[in-house]
């Protein structure tokens, strides 16, 4: 293990997480703010096929830009328009370059267009139906675009630091339902098919622009004045009332507790077949996975499930409202998501029930990541950076929360966190 003391070299007085011949990561240049994401898109479920137009609004930096490039894995782009001309492009199968004629003039706002048709997609999008060993999966689509997968299903520019709002337009067989990013606008009755098209005004990142479609059980629930909605399968009501049913109050608590209230105009949570993590925390719209649903009796002992929803919940203001502007700073918003699990605990299980969850979380977090790094070391080892990532981003706050908040710009006072950093603004 050839340098793997350099780990444990101090830093400042800290120990460095910093492994050997790593390098620096930054984002890329930045040709504009991106003001506006939309995508219509037809959706194809029994061939798994998904096809559409991306229009992105961009607003140069600068005159005289004469390229821009954009994510976009694995796609067949058929052609590109810029302000209403069609414009050459590049693509590589990873990234588009588009050679824009006339070139840009800074504060003028260029709309973009691509057309890129998909064939069950590599990542990103995922089509979920039954098959010879599974005849009774449901029909579902659902996304997951964290870390930097939204570019497998629509051109982007995918990086936290690029924050726009959006909107999704889907049209889908007549009995599916589609669930989106901030508030339904309208549906549309096309023939035998539906057009559902949903707005988010607050500007996000693309990693959290969502998708899930499927034929759902809906479970309507409220906190104030917001809706607070719950899709499970059909037949499968009652598990996710057991499931899902405090999260009113889990909204409630964290408002209070963290000082802000929750500022989005929904809070939607969709349980999915297949879904590749517990859960995501895409802005307004919470995927999680359906092996979460408990019955009655496997809620008497388990508290897994109460776990996961309050964390993706915490995510709407650490990761949503208040957004990471380069995956070197994820662990602020999972190390936050992963202790609200320990002040929900506090408050509905007592003191003692907290302390020992905060222990077991630094428990795990001290062996997990010790055996990530003498993996990360061995001589079989594929050095592969993101098992560390995970193990270093999702466990630490738990272990750290005297300093924790004061370093994102907040106070501890009274019980509550009080922020002093800006969060996210309406886009026009």
């Amino acid at each position: 293990m050839p340098n793997a003391h350099r780990l444990w070299q101090d830093n400042n007085g800290y120990k460095s997480f910093e492994m050997p011949g790593a390098k620096p990561h930054y984002n890329p240049d930045r040709p504009g703010q991106v003001e506006h994401i939309a995508l219509d898109l037809q959706l194809d479920l029994q061939n798994q096929i998904c096809a559409g137009v991306c229009t992105i609004r961009l607003n140069p930096v600068r005159d005289g830009i004469q390229t821009l490039t954009l994510d976009a894995v694995s796609q067949r782009i058929e052609r590109v328009q810029a302000n209403g001309i069609e414009q050459r492009f590049d693509y590589d199968g990873e990234q588009l370059q588009l050679q824009l004629q006339p070139s840009t003039v800074a504060g003028q706002p260029i709309p973009d267009q691509a057309l890129p048709p998909l064939e069950q997609p590599q990542r990103g999008l995922y089509f979920i139906g039954p098959d010879a060993h599974y005849p009774n999966k449901p029909v579902q689509v659902w996304t997951q675009g964290e870390d930097e997968d939204s570019r497998f299903w629509f051109p982007c520019f995918d990086y936290p630091g690029q924050l726009s709002s959006s909107e999704i337009r889907v049209r889908v067989p007549a009995q599916y339902q589609v669930v989106s990013n901030g508030e339904l606008i309208e549906t549309l009755v096309d023939g035998d098919h539906k057009i559902y098209h949903w707005r988010q005004t607050q500007v996000h990142p693309t990693y959290l622009m969502a998708l899930a479609v499927g034929e759902f059980d809906v479970i309507q629930d409220q906190w104030q004045d917001i809706p607070v909605t719950y899709y499970v399968q059909k037949g499968r009501q009652a598990q996710g009332q057991i499931t899902m049913g405090k999260t009113p109050r889990m909204i409630e608590f964290l408002s209070d507790r963290y000082g802000y209230r929750y500022a989005f105009p929904k809070y939607a949570q969709v349980c999915a077949a297949d879904f590749i993590f517990g859960g995501m925390e895409n802005t307004s719209i919470t995927i999680l996975t359906d092996r979460c649903l408990l019955d009655e009796r496997a809620a008497l002992d388990n508290r897994n499930s109460e776990s996961l929803v309050v964390h993706e919940l915490a995510h709407q203001w650490f990761g949503d409202l208040l957004v990471i502007n380069h995956w070197s700073h994820a662990w602020v918003k999972e190390g936050m998501a992963t202790y609200s699990e320990v002040l929900w605990t506090e408050q509905e299980y007592g003191a003692d029930e907290a302390a020992y969850y905060r222990l077991e979380e630094a428990r795990s977090y001290f062996l997990r990541t010790k055996a990530v790094i003498a993996a990360r070391w061995s001589p079989t080892s594929t050095g592969r950076r993101s098992s560390f990532t995970t193990a270093t981003s999702t466990k630490r706050a738990p272990a750290c929360t005297t300093w924790f908040a004061p370093n994102l710009g907040m106070h501890y006072s009274g019980g509550r966190f009080k922020p002093l950093c800006r969060t996210m603004p309406t886009a026009p």
